[in-house]
């Protein structure tokens, strides 16, 4: 396999460096994926593109007839403001080079590989409108792998909900008449010292953490609009929508003490926390042991949050860690810039290797192929 790793491997950096090089925000990936379609077509894999009715989704599939079915995800938008700080050009390129190397053996594996292009991960859930028409309910896994600083077989996400929330008061001339005027600031400020009173009494695992997108207009006017980002995670969905509940509370709250009026929507699509597969996870350990990848355990440990967090609830769903280096974090400058690094270049190497052999070694035994669904199917 590695002959064939090498085989494609300058062509999928040179993938994560265009995409680094130019990076395009969630369900605005035109380019990318466009770019990661033309490449899998070159090779023979059938593509369809656009996907669902979402213009920058994708689905190719290798194999197709076949009696299984597994997906290999991929994601390819950036953040806001910084880039491929998230690694998403590299976690794109290791899953496009595993499709390659699956393409290549694809006679040796009884199953039909789909390599889906998920857009928008970092914000609206892309993969959530698939999860909700199906393409998962009869796959035997779906896998991909996210950059970090360590090597990380599992490590739980978060359930969120996100929310745009709006004040909405009256302008008036902030010296001469401001008791003509509602302060929509006033009402977004003590939304915000509201959720911060909140943290004391909500479980260790809660998240609340949000901006202030437009905070007025000038100086010597009343605020008469502001609008929020609002983010609240938890471990468990149930608790999420409870303590969401509670947010929005405070949002009546200040509304009412300001005599403002507000809006609150959502803000794409709400993320589920991922379920372990520890008999899948036992595959991925042999693997990252083969390629000499020190393991860091992290299976007591909830970071951010992801849609394929979604995925898991319909089929078993694996997300691997990969290191590009310990010095380095997601979303911040450094990690942007590490994206054209040597370190990151042996990271997709490596990378695109697991994955293309956690599918091929899945589907030598029927033992482990059963054993993986047992666990997805025993109830939590």
């Amino acid at each position: 396999m590695k002959e064939l790793i090498k085989k494609y491997l300058d062509e999928v950096i040179e993938l994560n460096n265009d995409l680094s090089d130019y990076p395009e925000i969630g369900s605005e990936e035109f380019e990318s994926s466009k770019k990661i379609v033309e490449l899998l077509r070159k090779y023979g894999i059938e593509v369809e593109y656009p996907f669902l009715e979402m213009p920058t989704a994708f689905r190719g599939i290798i194999n197709k007839g076949e009696k299984h079915k597994a997906a290999i995800l991929v994601e390819y938008d950036a953040l806001r403001g910084i880039g491929h700080a998230c690694g998403h050009c590299a976690s794109a390129a290791i899953s496009v080079l595993s499709a390659l190397v699956l393409n290549e053996i694809r006679d040796e594996i009884p199953a039909e590989i789909h390599i889906i292009g998920t857009p928008d991960e970092e914000m609206r859930g892309g993969k959530v409108p698939m999860v909700n028409a199906g393409i998962f309910d009869d796959m035997d896994f779906a896998i991909m792998m996210h950059m970090s600083n360590s090597n990380v077989v599992y490590s739980g996400s978060l359930a969120l909900n996100a929310y745009k929330i709006e004040f909405h008061g009256k302008p008036a001339h902030a010296a001469s008449i401001p008791w003509e005027g509602r302060n929509a600031l006033n009402a977004a400020r003590l939304f915000l010292d509201s959720v911060d009173m909140m943290r004391q009494h909500v479980k260790d695992d809660v998240r609340l953490h949000g901006y202030i997108e437009n905070g007025g207009d000038a100086s010597n006017t009343v605020p008469h609009y502001v609008s929020i980002e609002m983010l609240v995670r938890a471990k468990d969905r149930e608790y999420l929508d409870e303590v969401s509940a509670w947010v929005k509370d405070c949002v009546t709250g200040a509304a009412l003490a300001t005599r403002t009026s507000f809006t609150i929507s959502e803000i794409g699509e709400k993320y589920d926390g991922l379920r372990r597969n520890k008999a899948g996870e036992e595959v991925l350990v042999e693997l990252y042991k083969e390629l000499r990848l020190p393991l860091i355990d992290m299976s007591d440990k909830t970071g951010g949050s992801s849609d394929i967090g979604n995925v898991s609830q319909r089929t078993a769903a694996f997300h691997p860690y990969i290191s590009i280096g310990g010095e380095l974090y997601a979303h911040t400058e450094e990690f942007a810039q590490a994206m054209k690094s040597q370190q990151n270049y042996k990271a997709i190497e490596n990378g695109g290797e697991l994955l293309a052999k956690f599918v091929r070694d899945v589907y030598k035994s029927e033992d482990i192929l059963d054993k993986i669904k047992a666990e997805f199917n025993k109830k939590e």
